[in-house]
């Protein structure tokens, strides 16, 4: 019988198997898109930069000069509470502590140092995940979801539920406001967590667009970062972004498929406003869209019943 505990396992051994990161350079084994051929989501994405915002990013003047558009990069500053953000620094370190508990010092695709990183699938209501797409394809009623009702009963105590983590369905009311922002036509990938040590650094890459969608951002948590993007064929068209705990940001656009992105150890690049920007543990939580498989989600479902 097909379920969607199938499709779930299915879903997450791609995800195993799936390359987040593509080499730039000469050798690499994926063409990037060209000028004219981003792909563009159905829906519009329309993600408002707030003024807030300003003090946060600097555009070279390659970039403003030839037009490229400044909301591809959105930055969110304080978009969680400081009560949010030690609720989602405990959660993500117990995580880690089970899954990834030791720093790797390279990436198989030679992109990140000095790293741990993990998936949470608990995060990810079954509702805007690929799970739930597939329902909805084969009109399907999607399962109810437990950790999307309240996970704490009006007197303080365990709502009952034992199949999700204490706070989970917190994690995920505060999660919610990051999905929201976007078309709910949107199909999510589970959330990632990706710890760099302090002396650990992410080298300049594109994130694959074979194995995610139009859009890539995270949650800041723990240290600030300065994230530099450039485009891929004149770094002069590059932006910076300060980092700073409890923000959100996302690369949409463009950026997302024309700028590497990277956070360095290099000194000259790790300052502000002519201010030092100290070296610390970062954790980025990150988001990405689902790419939808060319026969729409439902042709997952084949995928998923194996062959005897």
């Amino acid at each position: 019988m097909l379920t969607l505990r199938t499709l779930n396992c299915s879903a997450r051994r791609a995800h195993v198997l799936r390359r987040w990161f593509s080499e730039t350079g000469s050798g690499s084994r994926l063409t990037r898109p060209a000028s004219g051929t981003i792909p563009q989501p159905p829906e519009p994405i329309n993600l408002a930069l707030p003024s807030s915002a300003e003090p946060f990013i600097k555009y070279s003047d390659a970039f403003v000069d030839r037009g490229y558009t400044k909301s591809d990069i959105f930055l969110h500053p304080d978009f969680i509470s400081d009560d949010e953000h030690d609720l989602l620094v405990r959660s993500c370190n117990k995580k880690l502590k089970r899954l990834a508990n030791t720093y790797e010092m390279g990436h198989f695709d030679k992109r990140i140092n000095n790293y741990r990183e993990c998936s949470v699938s608990a995060w990810l209501p079954h509702k805007r995940g690929v799970a739930g797409r597939v329902s909805q394809a084969m009109d399907r009623a999607v399962d109810p979801d437990p950790v999307d009702l309240p996970d704490r009963a009006s007197n303080g105590k365990s709502a009952g539920w034992t199949t999700v983590g204490k706070y989970d369905g917190q994690i995920r009311h505060i999660l919610d406001r990051v999905w929201d922002l976007f078309p709910a036509s949107f199909t999510w990938l589970p959330p990632h967590i990706l710890d760099l040590h302090e002396d650990g650094e992410i080298l300049p890459h594109v994130d694959n667009p074979e194995y995610s969608g139009f859009v890539v951002g995270g949650l800041c948590l723990l240290g600030p970062a300065v994230s530099t993007f450039k485009h891929v064929d004149d770094p002069s068209v590059r932006v910076d972004v300060l980092l700073s705990p409890k923000s959100l940001y996302f690369m949409t656009n463009r950026i997302r498929y024309q700028f590497t992105h990277e956070i360095t150890v290099d000194p000259s690049q790790r300052a502000w406003m002519g201010q030092p920007v100290a070296r610390a543990r970062r954790i980025s939580l990150m988001f990405r869209d689902a790419k939808e498989p060319e026969g729409g989600w439902s042709s997952l479902v084949s995928a998923a019943i194996p062959s005897f």
